[in-house]
């Protein structure tokens, strides 16, 4: 071969190799946009299938006759299923595939959709409350370790601000999607919609996504520990249920004993369920994981306590509901994306101070509802949060994520979406525990309002004092700290 072949040889080959190379990097550009796609829709979703049925409450309760316990249990079902199985989910995703547990999440909520619209009564509406708690964490423990490993290395914070929009946009965007559908259609039609359209990012998910994320694929999920903690949850939440009688408080001691020997068990494990060493070995993960834990005991309880204050005090119709709660998703949306860019200019701390303080004013303002207040004292309240929420949950998830190795981002994403939905556990909880005080087993009815009043107003109250003792334990963690609430990496 001569000189000249050879030459002319090498170049077909470079070229073959550099069309392969754009080929390739296409295929990765094109999965990448995909994935973002998917990962992005399910986000929005899991939360508008919640919140949308949560404004279905009313509709639901006349047409099957339930009583105030049920109602309390309808979102306490959901919650408490998403705690019990966001610490496991995490574990799962990190050795089975982000993406294949995501799928799964996926296909779960499109199941409990289909149930939750064909159900007869009560107990099948709480299936489907409870499916979707399932789904949900599955969806949100793989959601942010995907979203952290994914994108390029520039193009992280942005995407973890988008994620945050949009996962917000979805859980009050709900309200407004739910109350369109219960005006113009059926309540059955909150579930039918989203779950097809679930049913279709799974096909995606499953069948046309390829790439795969895995964290430590030699973890282990152990049933002594799984019992434990899933032990010690379900007392809690029957021991609140029943806390007004003496089973009901002994049951309750007995989940919050179990929990805490569940927590010392973890700390001996090699490869526990509950990592630990998260908090042990991050200050910063500590401080502003419990700061996120005290501030979602108000958040999520929020669409539900104040769909009952809306519809029963307030006689507000399904769908002008959804539109005054659409404030807070509209406020975060807007914010929330721009967090990442604030975060070039201010350091973290100053964006959740920040975020923190407008939490706090807007909690006094709802602690002062009555049912002679302005609507509008709710509309300025939730602006508040939704803003407050836009401004401090980007440096608050991604400071804490960039202080954890690699290998635990499964561990940590699901520890920090359990932090949240145990502190939305624990704000359900209070709200069923209120509710079992004033209601009871009754049906709502106008000659019970004032009672309901006072289930709401002593929730509101409650919120005030979380949101300061957030504020306080941040005051701590910098008038305390070594270093500055700043990432690592």
């Amino acid at each position: 071969m001569t000189l000249g072949e050879l030459s002319a040889l090498e170049g077909i080959i470079g070229g073959i190799s550099l069309k392969n190379e754009i080929l390739e990097n296409e295929d990765k550009i094109s999965r990448l946009g995909l994935s973002l796609i998917v990962i992005l829709a399910g986000s929005f979703l899991a939360p508008l299938q919640m919140h949308s049925s949560t404004l279905a409450i009313p509709a639901i309760a006349r047409e099957m006759g339930l009583t105030a316990d049920i109602i309390s249990w309808f979102t306490l079902s959901q919650v408490l299923a998403s705690a019990c199985f966001v610490l496991p989910a995490g574990k799962l995703s990190d050795r089975f595939g982000r993406r294949r547990m995501f799928a799964l999440g996926l296909l779960i909520c499109s199941i409990a959709c289909f149930i939750g619209g064909v159900s007869f009564n009560g107990y099948m509406i709480l299936l489907a409350r409870g499916l979707q708690g399932i789904g949900a964490a599955l969806i949100f423990a793989s959601a942010v370790a995907l979203l952290v490993s994914v994108p390029p290395q520039d193009q992280k914070v942005r995407v973890m601000g988008i994620y945050i929009s949009v996962a917000y946009v979805g859980m009050v965007t709900g309200p407004l999607f739910g109350g369109f559908v219960i005006e113009q259609l059926n309540w059955r039609y909150v579930f039918y919609v989203p779950g097809a359209i679930f049913l279709v990012l799974t096909v995606i998910g499953f069948t046309f996504i390829k790439w795969e994320r895995y964290g430590d694929r030699n973890t282990r999920i152990r049933l002594l520990d799984l019992s434990l903690y899933l032990g010690s949850l379900l007392q809690i939440a029957f021991g609140v249920y029943d806390a007004t009688h003496l089973r009901g408080q002994l049951l309750l001691l007995s989940g919050v004993v179990t929990f805490a020997a569940f927590c010392w068990f973890q700390s001996t494990r090699r490869d526990p369920l509950l990592q630990v060493k998260l908090f042990t070995q991050s200050r910063t993960f500590t401080i502003l994981g419990i700061a996120h834990f005290l501030s979602y005991v108000s958040i999520l309880a929020l669409p539900f306590t104040l769909t009952l204050y809306l519809q029963y005090l307030k006689g507000v119709n399904a769908q002008s509901t959804g539109m005054i709660l659409l404030v807070q998703a509209l406020c975060t949306a807007v914010i929330a994306p721009f967090s990442g860019t604030l975060s070039k200019y201010f350091r973290p701390r100053h964006l959740i101070f920040s975020g923190v303080g407008l939490f706090v004013v807007a909690c006094l303002m709802l602690s002062s509802l009555g049912p002679e207040s302005s609507i509008w004292v709710v509309v300025i309240a939730i602006a508040l949060i939704g803003s407050s929420v836009g401004i401090m949950d980007t440096p608050i998830v991604h400071t804490s994520m960039s202080t954890v190795d690699d290998k635990l981002l499964g561990s940590a994403s699901a520890t920090m979406n359990g932090l949240r939905t145990m502190g939305g556990f624990i704000g359900m909880g209070l709200v069923s525990y209120l509710m079992g005080v004033h209601l009871g087993s009754a049906t709502i009815e106008p000659s019970l309002y004032p009672q309901l009043m006072k289930v709401i107003e002593q929730f509101f109250k409650a919120s005030v004092f979380f949101a300061l003792l957030t504020l306080v334990l941040l005051v701590y963690g910098v008038l305390t700290r070594q270093r500055p609430l700043t990432p690592q990496h």
